[in-house]
């Protein structure tokens, strides 16, 4: 928008409601852009799904909007204060935007680019992740693509928030190998425990540790608190992960865990999913390690459902926002389009 409040000329309109305020960023799977929403209900995060055809004419790509379309929905129904909203879900030209609160800040990979965190840090945002996670899990949904660009701290209040649920990340070839549990390698089956496996990648990388490949992905590639985030801008087709075009990372950096946190992690790093800890003794063991008594996750009711505003294609109500400072990115959702 404009300084004197009108629209950039050829801004679009999307789903006749949303019209388009600036892109904030793009990556294999599809671009995230701001937006207005004229109804009145303020400025949200449009993802537009980056599909290999026209859903029109090419059925690999209706198949794939339909799959999005349908996993977006889902995500509605996910309620946690760190878990990004769903808002609505709009057809423009047979491809699914999927519309959701737009989030001022910039993504942990953007935090990361600048160098580690202190483990306490690292450890208080795995617990924020985790708890946004265990609501999912709550509801049947996995995320399938936890990494730092899908994890956001909004600016002002410092926030973390996960974006992405079922959103994109289908596929384990579009996500930073390091991040993906090895039970993906030969495809997206996934289920809670895969996502427990990338928490822990995304923990030791925050704070410097090299996070490598699977040998099941077939080649070991090395990512940490550089490598893993790259030195290269998102342009839209996408950016590097691979470690030949990052920065170098020295080996052996990040702390030595205390206590039980240290065999914790390693224990996520399981090949067999069944091995893993699970969710209680997960955030059982980052609630001790800050000194925190671990408060229970409230657990949706099984017949929890989506707002009845996206199951009908409509936008849901948006409710009032926090005022933040926009000097930041908003919404990096599109680093994958968490986008990357």
């Amino acid at each position: 928008m404009t300084e004197d409040g009108e629209h950039p000329p050829g801004a679009r309109l999307i789903g006749g409601r949303y019209r388009l305020a600036g892109r904030l960023g793009s990556g294999p799977t599809g671009t995230v852009w701001r937006a207005l929403d004229e109804a009145g209900q303020g400025q949200v995060a449009l993802k537009e799904p980056l599909l290999p055809g026209d859903p029109a004419d090419d059925e690999e790509s209706r198949r794939i909007a339909h799959r999005l379309s349908t996993e977006a929905r889902a995500a509605a129904r996910v309620r946690h204060p760190c878990a990004v909203t769903v808002l609505d879900v709009v057809t423009e030209g047979h491809v699914p935007w999927i519309v959701m609160e737009l989030v001022e800040g910039e993504s942990l990979r953007e935090v990361l680019r600048r160098g580690p965190l202190p483990p306490v840090e690292a450890v208080r945002i795995g617990l924020a992740v985790l708890g946004a996670l265990r609501a999912a899990h709550a509801v049947g949904i996995v995320h399938r693509d936890v990494k730092p660009a899908n994890v956001l701290l909004e600016s002002g209040t410092g926030r973390v928030v996960v974006t992405d649920f079922g959103t994109g990340g289908g596929h384990p070839g579009e996500a930073p190998a390091g991040f993906v549990a090895p039970e993906r390698a030969a495809g997206p089956g996934a289920g809670p425990a895969s996502d427990l496996w990338s928490l822990g990648a995304l923990l030791r990388a925050a704070v410097g540790e090299e996070v490598e490949a699977h040998e099941a992905f077939g080649a070991h590639r090395a990512f940490g608190a550089h490598g893993a985030f790259g030195s290269s801008e998102v342009t839209g087709a996408g950016e590097a992960t691979d470690v030949t075009e990052a920065r170098e990372v020295t080996e052996g950096t990040g702390p030595v865990w205390p206590g039980a946190l240290g065999p914790l992690l390693e224990r996520l790093r399981a090949d067999e999913p069944a091995a893993r800890p699970d969710a209680a003794e997960v955030a059982a063991a980052l609630h001790d390690y800050l000194g925190l008594t671990p408060v229970p996750e409230p657990v949706p009711p099984a017949a929890a459902r989506e707002p009845e505003a996206v199951r009908q294609g409509q936008a849901a109500p948006v409710g009032p926002r926090r005022r933040t400072p926009r000097t930041t990115l908003g919404l990096l959702l599109a680093k994958k389009a968490g986008l990357e």
